[in-house]
């Protein structure tokens, strides 16, 4: 019989291969059209910021898996974040994000660690923020991955049965918001990529 525990490891390996999948997908994409549209250098720099604060906060809990595929994430990110960085039109947007985002990220958990969950909410809903605005109004989604959403979805749907396991509200909080974002740029982009 499987114990709570089993059933969450496993549902965050699961999920965690799962992000780290989505992203890999996303740069893999990136390299290989050339076609940065769709990405922007800010939000590459608020995810990887949401990274670190989300590796704060399973580290803060002992939950050592996230830790590191959190970690693993951000590299990816920070990939995907130098290979914008070429297109001149984001290096000074980039490098100004880097500036006022890598500091405050620092000071925060540093002397708030016990927000950093709750850090990791705020980067990674700034970040997609405006993307989702973008697709919306402007209905163009060249640079998205289509098989990234579907591992973000099913990334997505693991880690909430995972938060609601280890009742973690951040988390919980943090999947609702993904999933609704998500669902929203899927239905723009199933709708639309022909017409892009």
């Amino acid at each position: 019989m499987l114990t709570k525990t089993i059933i969450e490891n496993i549902l965050i390996i699961v999920a965690e291969a799962f992000w780290v999948s989505s992203c890999w997908t996303q740069l893999r994409r990136l390299v290989k059209t050339h076609n940065p549209k769709g990405l922007s250098a800010p939000s590459q720099t608020l995810n990887a910021a949401g990274n670190i604060a989300w590796a704060t906060y399973f580290f803060s809990r002992g939950l050592f898996v996230p830790v590191i595929t959190n970690l693993t994430m951000m590299l990816i990110t920070l990939g995907t974040l130098f290979y914008i960085l070429g297109n001149k039109k984001q290096f000074v947007k980039g490098i100004v994000a880097i500036a006022i985002v890598g500091p405050i990220t620092s000071y925060i958990l540093i002397v708030h660690p016990s927000v950093a969950g709750w850090l990791g909410v705020a980067y990674n809903l700034i970040a997609a923020t405006p993307w989702v605005l973008h697709v919306v109004i402007t209905k163009k989604v060249s640079g998205i991955s289509e098989r990234s959403f579907y591992f973000s979805l099913s990334a997505m749907l693991c880690t909430l049965t995972y938060a609601l396991l280890i009742v973690s509200i951040p988390l919980i909080v943090g999947c609702l918001l993904g999933l609704a974002y998500t669902s929203v740029i899927m239905g723009y982009y199933y709708k639309y990529r022909k017409h892009d």
